[in-house]
């Protein structure tokens, strides 16, 4: 649930941040090792997933360390334990866990250095259903937004994260490939591509980095109507096909909501004298031998609720997006020690697009420039998701 922590980590230790152009050497420093960073949500009717990891010392690089081999388990009021597994570097996860709504929940960690972590219990909470995920398009772009509401009176305090998906295509077509090694010569050359060698449609992804919180506590009803999610710009790549994204619910407890209040105002707000000022962040993770270390992130228990949306370009008006090659297609001539081959495609920088004809048949191929050709230079794969509409 709390996967945008680590982002927010090193902001946060640093106390200060001025959003100026003169350079801000912090006078604090973590510890070597880093202060620990935990993010996730015990989640009692999808999987529950961990990612622990450490804050590095400013100024830093954009690599954050993970937490790996240790030993994490969800634990109740009602002595059940949980364990969770590491799935990926510093990522523990648990299929979807048999919680009982009366009952509270902690999390353990036993890091490799000897140290353990324990939360506090917390109070399960559910969440109601989302009633829609809507979007306008305006000026502004398309502005993504989700409602709901608990006609109990009972949950009053709200976080949603998203998950996108975009369907995108290179400017040219690619029929060929260059292959080492293909004539009978032991020469390079050309052959046609086979159906899953084709790099002209992708699908790439992004997920959430902001606290996006709402409260319903000074409502007569607990409704929340029109929460805006993310906003995206005229003319993006991510609506020029077709687009994705699936928003996921959480119900916190007052505490929980307060403290990514607080990170939210500590992390997001801050640039002026009229903005808030910074203020430590406490969460409800301990070290149990040194109870005063600084653990980022805070433990929460429930269900969450999802729901998934699709736009098609066709959907919108005037999109605007565009992705031409500026490049004229290359002619590269076959010669049977495939040296023209060798000289332009080997590399990889140019891809053969289709045949090349002359007066009296074939001469060679036309191909461009990886960027206009190959839509996994752009950051994609090739692979379509499980989920996508066609």
């Amino acid at each position: 649930m709390l996967r945008n922590i680590k982002i927010f980590a090193v902001l946060f230790l640093s106390l200060v941040l001025w959003r100026c152009k003169q350079r801000y050497d912090s006078p604090y420093q973590p510890p070597v090792k880093g202060y620990l960073v935990v993010e996730g949500f015990i989640a009692g009717n999808a999987p529950t997933q961990f990612t622990l990891s450490r804050v590095i010392r400013l100024p830093g690089d954009s690599t954050i360390p993970a937490v790996t081999h240790a030993k994490v388990q969800v634990e109740g009021t009602d002595q059940s334990v949980y364990p969770l597994t590491e799935t990926t570097a510093g990522v523990y996860t648990a299929d979807t866990l048999p919680l009982n709504p009366a009952i509270r929940y902690r999390l353990r960690i036993a890091t490799t250095d000897g140290s353990t972590y324990l939360s506090d219990t917390v109070a399960y909470r559910t969440s109601p259903p989302i009633d829609s995920i809507n979007w306008i398009q305006d000026n502004n772009g398309v502005t993504i937004y989700a409602n709901t509401h608990d006609p109990a009176n009972a949950t009053h305090y709200y976080q949603w994260q998203y998950a996108e998906t975009w369907e995108y295509q290179s400017a040219e077509y690619s029929n060929f490939k260059f292959v080492a090694n293909f004539r009978s010569n032991g020469k390079d050359s050309v052959d046609r591509r086979a159906d899953s060698e084709y790099v002209y449609t992708c699908y790439q992804g992004d997920q959430s980095t902001s606290l996006l919180l709402a409260s319903s506590i000074k409502l007569s009803q607990d409704v929340i109507y029109r929460q805006k999610l993310l906003v995206i710009p005229p003319a993006s790549v991510e609506l020029s096909i077709t687009y994705s994204v699936i928003v996921t619910q959480y119900a916190l407890t007052q505490d929980a909501y307060n403290f990514l209040s607080l990170m939210k105002a500590n992390t997001e707000s801050l640039g002026s004298i009229f903005d808030a000022q910074p203020s430590q962040l406490r969460g409800n993770i301990h070290n149990l031998a040194h109870p005063d270390e600084t653990v980022v992130g805070y433990i929460s228990a429930g269900t969450v609720q999802r729901q998934r949306i699709y736009i098609n370009r066709y959907q919108l008006n005037n999109w605007g997006y565009s992705f031409a090659c500026n490049m004229p297609d290359t002619l590269v001539y076959d010669d049977p020690n495939g040296k023209f081959v060798d000289d332009i495609l080997k590399s990889g920088q140019f891809i053969p697009l289709d045949r090349a004809y002359g007066p009296f048949g074939f001469i060679g191929w036309w191909a461009n420039g990886a960027y206009c050709v190959d839509c996994r230079v752009h950051g994609g794969t090739t692979k379509k998701p499980s989920f996508w509409p066609y």
